[in-house]
């Protein structure tokens, strides 16, 4: 009788969300290797902690899960190794926060607490901070780095509070929208401000603000509430669409 073959890939599907948006973003506006070489370690971190996170907690140990674990490393060494071949070596400086959020998430992660809201704008936080020192790494300017790195959060952060409060409602539950309105709020007077102090082009901005009206008009206007997956894929989308306008708003910079 055969025995299923242990998941290699995160269950979590917005996860991929949080790592991409931020990561192809830093690509698309200064490619270079050591921006590849940091994606990759990036995403050696990502892949690793589903069979590591099997090998702590003592589920189905095996031989499978330990060659894959050794695998992630040494892909996440070679990823800064390639890296660290750039003019800038500094993108550690970024980097630097990475160590103690990292630690924190992977622990969280092994005490099944990775779904709480701290973990989660954890998870947020910690591609966007990659993209940053990617963009370094690719010999971008720290203004660049910052802003992306900024641009990214508040844009994964913000449909994150409303799909948590979409689905609180749900399920019943007590509805965060105040919380989600206030996300949205802080977010857009973020993006207004990085407009004004940096020069950036108004479609990120406007985006961030049309994406506050929606928390403010949509709750009125729509008739139920869409299931869980809907809702999924909808948030997955505005992110998408985040990412595009984002990047076309730090063209320039």
């Amino acid at each position: 009788m055969k025995t299923a073959r242990p998941r290699l890939l995160p269950a979590e599907h917005g996860s991929w969300a949080f790592l991409l948006l931020p990561t192809v973003s830093a690509l698309a506006l200064r490619p270079s290797l050591p921006g590849v070489g940091l994606f990759l370690a990036g995403l050696a971190g990502f892949l690793g902690r589903v069979p590591l996170r099997r090998e702590v907690r003592g589920r189905l140990p095996s031989s499978f899960d330990r060659k894959w674990v050794l695998f992630y490393g040494l892909m996440g060494v070679a990823g800064l190794g390639l890296a660290m071949s750039g003019p800038q070596p500094d993108f550690l400086l970024a980097l630097l926060p990475l160590v103690p959020l990292g630690a924190w998430l992977l622990w969280m992660d092994l005490n099944s607490g990775a779904r709480s809201l701290s973990a989660e704008w954890t998870s947020i936080a910690l591609p966007a901070l990659l993209g940053g020192a990617m963009i370094r790494a690719g010999n971008g300017p720290w203004a660049l780095a910052g802003a992306l790195g900024v641009g990214s959060f508040l844009s994964l952060a913000a449909p994150v509070a409303y799909l948590r409060a979409r689905l609180a409602l749900r399920r019943g539950e007590k509805s965060s929208f105040g919380a989600a309105l206030m996300v949205h709020g802080v977010a857009g007077l973020i993006a207004l401000g990085m407009q004004l102090a940096l020069g950036l082009r108004w479609l990120w901005p406007l985006w961030m603000g049309m994406l506050l009206l929606r928390v403010l008009l949509e709750p009125k206007i729509e008739l139920g509430v869409p299931d869980a997956k809907a809702l999924g894929l909808r948030e997955a989308l505005v992110c998408t669409i985040s990412a595009f306008a984002l990047v076309i708003s730090l063209k320039g910079l």
